[in-house]
Order: C-alpha cells, then structure tokens, then sequence
C-alpha cells in the first residue's frame, strides 16, 4: 500500500509503563510518505477532473456513453477511497487498528497464508484490470479515444503527440487500481 500512496506512518510509538499498549500521538510532521501520497491524492483528484471533460454534445444513447459512465463513477469511487486511506493514516486510525490486531498464537500461520492468498489475488486483479482496459487505448480503437479527454475528444491529435498523450493518460490508472483493490483487502483481512 505504500507504493501506491495508499499508507504512511504518520504516528510515533510512546510507551507507558503503566499501559500494555504503546499510547500513539500524531506527529504533525511532513515525512517521505506523507508528501508522496498527497502527490497520488492530487493527481487522482485532476485525474477525475480530466474524465469529467469525456463528455460531448454529440453523444448519444449507447455502448460509449456506458463507457464513459462507468470510468467517471470509478475514478471517483477510487479517488474516495484513496482520500479515506489518507484520513485515515493522517489521523493515526489505520495504524491503531494495525497494532490492536493481535492474534493468538496458534492462529500465525493460517493467517500468514491467507495474507499471502489475498496479495496474490490482489496483484493478479490488478494487472489483469490493467491489461483489460488499456490495450484498447494503445490499439487506436476509434470508441476509446474518451479515455485520453480533453485530447482526442475535444482537441484532434495524431501520430507521436497521441502515443505520448496515451502514456500520461494511462499514468493515473497505476494509482487508481491499487486505491481500489487495496482498502477492500485490508477491511476483509481485519
């Protein structure tokens, strides 16, 4: 989740003698993590400003307007996520949460397999979802010219510009599949 701007350590550990737990106080310092994931925050967010401009006058009722539907709806969905992670390690939820999970002993291993079980189908969904809906964008299909908005769509682009558009549109998809993937296995691992 790091990678993907998804976790920070934000918290410091202060141990009290007098409790079994370390007490977490939010440091309000700016660190590596911190800066990096509201670098992916704000992208994702001109990302789903940039999809909102997917739309034409001339569109009607149909596959492509489906289409472009569903990748407004689930840049958004993503970039809510993404925010909710941040909230999270920002206020030092996510890592109190992280520390209150203990699990007894004899349970260690089947949860390491399951973890394992889980990244692995985590990763998998993940570059599958990327193959899947990006080849269209660099065959040239005429239908998938929405996904690099406003070019293609509102300003004619061709030739070497247009491969290089294709790169920096296709860029924010490395966050948006992580944010969307990521949260939900974590929320069913604890």
């Amino acid at each position: 989740m790091r990678l993907f701007g998804l976790y920070f350590k934000q918290a410091s550990s202060i141990h009290d003698a007098s409790t079994p737990t370390p007490v977490t106080a939010v440091s309000k310092k700016w660190n590596g993590g911190r800066i990096y994931a509201v670098v992916i925050l704000v992208v994702l967010w001109l990302d789903v400003a940039r999809a909102m401009t997917a739309f034409d006058k001339t569109d009607k009722f149909g596959h492509v307007l489906f289409l472009k539907l569903a990748m407004i709806s689930a840049k958004l969905l993503c970039s809510v996520l993404h925010t909710a992670c941040f909230v999270a390690c920002q206020t030092g939820n996510l890592d109190r949460i992280f520390l209150d999970a203990r699990l007894p002993k004899s349970d260690h291993i089947r949860y390491r397999r399951l973890a394992v079980i889980h990244a692995t189908t985590c990763w998998v969904l993940i570059v599958a979802e990327m193959l899947i809906s990006e080849v269209p964008l660099f065959l040239g299909e005429e239908d998938s010219s929405f996904l690099m908005t406003p070019f293609g769509n509102h300003i004619a682009v061709s030739g070497e510009p247009a491969l290089l558009i294709k790169l920096f549109a296709y860029l924010p998809y490395i966050f948006i599949y992580p944010a969307w993937i990521f949260p939900q296995s974590v929320n069913y691992m604890d």
